[in-house]
Protein backbone atom coordinates (compact mmCIF):
# COMPACT_ATOMS: atom_id res chain seq x y z
CA UNK A 1 0.00 0.00 0.00
CA UNK A 2 1.32 3.10 -0.94
CA UNK A 3 2.13 5.96 1.53
CA UNK A 4 -0.18 8.91 1.12
CA UNK A 5 2.72 11.48 2.69
CA UNK A 6 6.08 9.92 2.67
CA UNK A 7 8.65 11.29 4.38
CA UNK A 8 11.62 10.98 1.75
CA UNK A 9 11.71 10.47 -1.67
CA UNK A 10 14.52 9.44 -3.93
CA UNK A 11 15.24 11.01 -8.00
CA UNK A 12 18.35 9.16 -9.91
CA UNK A 13 19.26 11.05 -12.54
CA UNK A 14 18.56 14.37 -12.16
CA UNK A 15 22.32 15.35 -12.63
CA UNK A 16 24.16 13.79 -15.50
CA UNK A 17 27.75 13.41 -14.94
CA UNK A 18 29.15 16.23 -16.75
CA UNK A 19 26.75 18.21 -15.06
CA UNK A 20 27.78 16.95 -11.81
CA UNK A 21 31.65 17.95 -12.90
CA UNK A 22 30.40 21.41 -13.73
CA UNK A 23 28.72 22.28 -10.94
CA UNK A 24 31.82 20.80 -9.04
CA UNK A 25 34.01 23.22 -10.96
CA UNK A 26 31.66 26.24 -10.60
CA UNK A 27 31.56 25.51 -7.07
CA UNK A 28 35.45 25.83 -5.99
CA UNK A 29 35.89 29.30 -7.25
CA UNK A 30 33.58 30.03 -4.43
CA UNK A 31 34.74 31.05 -1.60
CA UNK A 32 35.06 28.68 1.13
CA UNK A 33 34.24 28.23 4.83
CA UNK A 34 33.86 25.82 7.77
CA UNK A 35 30.86 24.98 8.25
CA UNK A 36 28.59 25.65 11.31
CA UNK A 37 25.56 24.05 13.05
CA UNK A 38 22.68 26.71 14.67
CA UNK A 39 24.52 26.60 17.95
CA UNK A 40 28.48 27.87 15.80
CA UNK A 41 31.01 25.87 14.78
CA UNK A 42 31.95 22.48 17.10
CA UNK A 43 33.77 19.83 15.52
CA UNK A 44 32.29 16.89 17.28
CA UNK A 45 28.94 17.61 15.83
CA UNK A 46 30.04 18.57 12.48
CA UNK A 47 33.30 18.60 10.57
CA UNK A 48 33.15 20.14 6.73
CA UNK A 49 34.09 23.05 3.91
CA UNK A 50 30.98 24.73 2.93
CA UNK A 51 30.52 27.00 -0.07
CA UNK A 52 27.53 29.09 -1.14
CA UNK A 53 26.13 29.01 -4.10
CA UNK A 54 23.70 31.86 -4.58
CA UNK A 55 20.89 32.05 -7.58
CA UNK A 56 22.75 34.27 -10.16
CA UNK A 57 24.43 33.45 -13.68
CA UNK A 58 26.53 30.77 -12.52
CA UNK A 59 24.24 28.67 -10.44
CA UNK A 60 20.78 29.89 -11.52
CA UNK A 61 20.17 26.56 -13.76
CA UNK A 62 20.78 24.33 -10.76
CA UNK A 63 18.13 26.38 -8.26
CA UNK A 64 15.57 26.12 -11.29
CA UNK A 65 15.98 22.16 -11.28
CA UNK A 66 16.05 21.77 -7.49
CA UNK A 67 12.66 24.23 -7.53
CA UNK A 68 11.18 21.64 -9.97
CA UNK A 69 12.02 18.31 -8.20
CA UNK A 70 10.96 20.37 -5.09
CA UNK A 71 7.84 20.80 -7.11
CA UNK A 72 7.21 17.58 -7.94
CA UNK A 73 8.00 16.11 -4.30
CA UNK A 74 5.98 18.58 -2.44
CA UNK A 75 2.69 17.19 -4.85
CA UNK A 76 3.46 14.11 -1.53
CA UNK A 77 4.72 15.86 0.80
CA UNK A 78 2.17 18.46 1.21
CA UNK A 79 3.95 21.09 2.29
CA UNK A 80 3.62 25.22 2.08
CA UNK A 81 6.47 26.50 0.65
CA UNK A 82 7.80 29.69 -0.84
CA UNK A 83 11.27 29.75 -1.80
CA UNK A 84 14.85 27.84 -1.90
CA UNK A 85 17.52 30.56 -0.86
CA UNK A 86 21.63 29.82 -1.55
CA UNK A 87 22.50 26.16 -2.18
CA UNK A 88 25.21 24.55 0.03
CA UNK A 89 27.76 23.17 -1.81
CA UNK A 90 29.39 20.73 0.84
CA UNK A 91 32.85 19.03 0.61
CA UNK A 92 33.79 16.12 3.26
CA UNK A 93 37.65 16.40 2.30
CA UNK A 94 39.24 14.55 4.81
CA UNK A 95 39.53 11.39 6.54
CA UNK A 96 36.94 11.94 9.57
CA UNK A 97 34.85 14.62 7.69
CA UNK A 98 31.54 14.09 9.38
CA UNK A 99 28.13 16.01 10.64
CA UNK A 100 26.26 13.25 13.21
CA UNK A 101 22.68 13.29 13.66
CA UNK A 102 20.77 16.83 13.48
CA UNK A 103 17.92 18.18 12.38
CA UNK A 104 17.72 21.20 9.30
CA UNK A 105 14.99 23.00 11.48
CA UNK A 106 16.13 25.92 13.69
CA UNK A 107 12.71 25.89 15.41
CA UNK A 108 13.99 28.88 17.77
CA UNK A 109 14.61 31.93 15.28
CA UNK A 110 12.59 34.65 14.93
CA UNK A 111 11.86 34.44 10.75
CA UNK A 112 8.84 33.71 9.50
CA UNK A 113 9.90 31.32 7.18
CA UNK A 114 11.76 28.08 8.30
CA UNK A 115 12.91 25.27 6.52
CA UNK A 116 10.41 22.43 5.22
CA UNK A 117 11.72 20.54 2.39
CA UNK A 118 15.58 19.21 2.60
CA UNK A 119 17.40 18.54 -0.68
CA UNK A 120 20.59 16.75 -0.86
CA UNK A 121 22.18 15.72 -4.37
CA UNK A 122 24.86 13.17 -4.66
CA UNK A 123 28.06 14.96 -6.65
CA UNK A 124 30.89 12.87 -6.03
CA UNK A 125 31.60 9.34 -7.38
CA UNK A 126 31.07 6.33 -4.74
CA UNK A 127 34.85 4.85 -5.87
CA UNK A 128 35.67 8.13 -4.88
CA UNK A 129 35.40 7.58 -1.00
CA UNK A 130 34.61 5.40 1.85
CA UNK A 131 32.10 6.35 4.44
CA UNK A 132 29.69 9.54 4.07
CA UNK A 133 27.16 7.73 4.01
CA UNK A 134 23.82 9.38 4.63
CA UNK A 135 21.02 7.67 7.07
CA UNK A 136 17.85 8.93 8.78
CA UNK A 137 17.68 8.16 12.65
CA UNK A 138 14.17 7.32 12.82
CA UNK A 139 13.02 6.64 8.97
CA UNK A 140 13.70 3.16 6.91
CA UNK A 141 16.69 3.88 5.49
CA UNK A 142 16.54 5.20 1.25
CA UNK A 143 18.56 2.41 -0.49
CA UNK A 144 22.25 2.98 -0.15
CA UNK A 145 23.26 2.03 -3.36
CA UNK A 146 20.43 4.33 -5.29
CA UNK A 147 21.58 7.39 -2.98
CA UNK A 148 24.99 7.10 -3.88
CA UNK A 149 24.66 6.67 -7.11
CA UNK A 150 25.95 10.80 -8.90
CA UNK A 151 23.41 12.65 -9.73
CA UNK A 152 20.62 11.29 -7.31
CA UNK A 153 18.71 13.80 -5.10
CA UNK A 154 17.53 13.05 -2.12
CA UNK A 155 14.01 15.16 -0.88
CA UNK A 156 12.88 14.87 2.53
CA UNK A 157 10.78 16.71 5.35
CA UNK A 158 13.18 18.85 7.17
CA UNK A 159 13.02 18.04 10.90
CA UNK A 160 14.01 14.32 10.32
CA UNK A 161 16.80 13.92 12.35
CA UNK A 162 20.01 12.57 9.88
CA UNK A 163 23.59 12.59 9.81
CA UNK A 164 26.69 11.69 7.25
CA UNK A 165 28.98 9.03 9.06
CA UNK A 166 32.72 10.07 9.15
CA UNK A 167 34.78 9.99 5.98
CA UNK A 168 37.01 6.86 6.03
CA UNK A 169 39.07 7.92 2.72
CA UNK A 170 38.99 10.18 -0.56
CA UNK A 171 36.45 13.16 -0.89
CA UNK A 172 32.59 13.63 -0.65
CA UNK A 173 30.75 16.46 -2.05
CA UNK A 174 27.28 17.29 -2.34
CA UNK A 175 24.85 20.17 -3.02
CA UNK A 176 22.63 20.74 0.08
CA UNK A 177 19.54 22.87 -0.06
CA UNK A 178 16.26 23.54 1.89
CA UNK A 179 12.93 25.07 0.95
CA UNK A 180 11.69 27.22 3.15
CA UNK A 181 7.81 28.13 3.88
CA UNK A 182 5.30 29.53 6.46
CA UNK A 183 6.42 29.00 10.37
CA UNK A 184 5.33 25.20 11.31
CA UNK A 185 2.45 26.20 13.62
Amino acid sequence: MAVKYPQWLVFENVLSEEECDLLIEQAREVGQIKASTFGGTIDDTRKTNIRWLNDNSNFGWIHLRLREYTRIANEKFGMRLSHLPALQFTEYEEVGHHYHYHHDVEFNDQKDTQRKVSLVVQLSDPEEYEGGEFAFKHLEQPPSEMMMKRGTLLAFISYHEHMVSPIESGERRSLVGWYEGPRYI
